[in-house]
């Protein structure tokens, strides 16, 4: 199965440009159907917890565009979204669509980013999800639940055999995003792949360095560094 990660420059706060951003860069890359394409955290607006912006309505208009995606390049699009505002909080989301528009996942972070507070707007989950593309069982998760390895051990008891981190990861804590990704590889045996944003936001700066694990720890590629393709 070819996994191609969108390591997204994101346009802080603007759905269409980054939708347009997304449609440009896969527009330039050779999808092989069937793939499965990865997306970062809150891949439509960055790391925001401004809700107005950020949340979706009833109509979904994040999804909307994921499905799209996924019927128009014939892949799997797994990506992270924030779902509707229900009396002052949302959900930060990872989801996928099979290229019919079924949905093939719907899961909700676990570990919010309590030091900037993202609790507050962002209830947390309280389970891991599976779904299946390609014949591989593929666990999502979604950036500060990486620093919580006991929350991937029931996914891996579960069958799962791909991890897929999304992420808005500072550069201020580069080093352990990397390190982190292999170390849930090599303990629960599944191959690791994390999907991270690059450039800056009002509040911090992210550096990119997407990459992949083996089971054996082993770096399956380079982590990308922003460049003028990684955006």
């Amino acid at each position: 199965m070819q996994v191609i990660g969108v390591q997204l420059e994101t346009v802080w706060e603007d759905k269409a440009a980054n939708h347009q951003r997304v449609t440009e860069l896969l527009s330039a890359t050779a999808c092989e159907p069937g793939s499965l394409i990865v997306l970062p955290e809150m891949f439509d607006t960055g790391f925001s917890s401004n809700l107005a912006v950020t949340a979706q309505t009833k109509a979904r208009e994040s999804e909307s565009f994921l499905k799209t995606l996924a019927r128009q390049t014939e892949c799997a699009v797994l990506a992270g979204v924030v779902g509707e505002n229900v009396n002052g909080q949302a959900s930060n989301l990872a989801v996928a669509f099979a290229p019919d528009g079924t949905e093939l996942v719907r899961y909700r972070k676990m570990q919010p980013f309590t030091p900037a507070e993202e609790d507050v707007h962002y209830g947390a989950g309280n389970e891991h999800r599976i779904f299946e593309w390609d014949g591989v069982r593929i666990a999502p998760f979604v950036c500060y639940d990486l620093r919580f390895p006991e929350i991937f051990r029931p996914a891996a008891k579960d069958g799962a055999e791909l991890i897929v981190l999304m992420a808005c990861w500072p550069c201020a804590r580069s080093e352990h995003w990397v390190r982190l990704l292999q170390a849930r590889a090599i303990e629960n045996q599944a191959y690791t792949i994390g999907v991270n944003q690059c450039g800056a936001d009002p509040s911090f700066r992210y550096d990119g360095r997407s990459t992949a694990f083996d089971p054996h720890g082993n770096q399956l590629l380079k982590p990308m560094r922003p460049n003028r393709h990684s955006r």
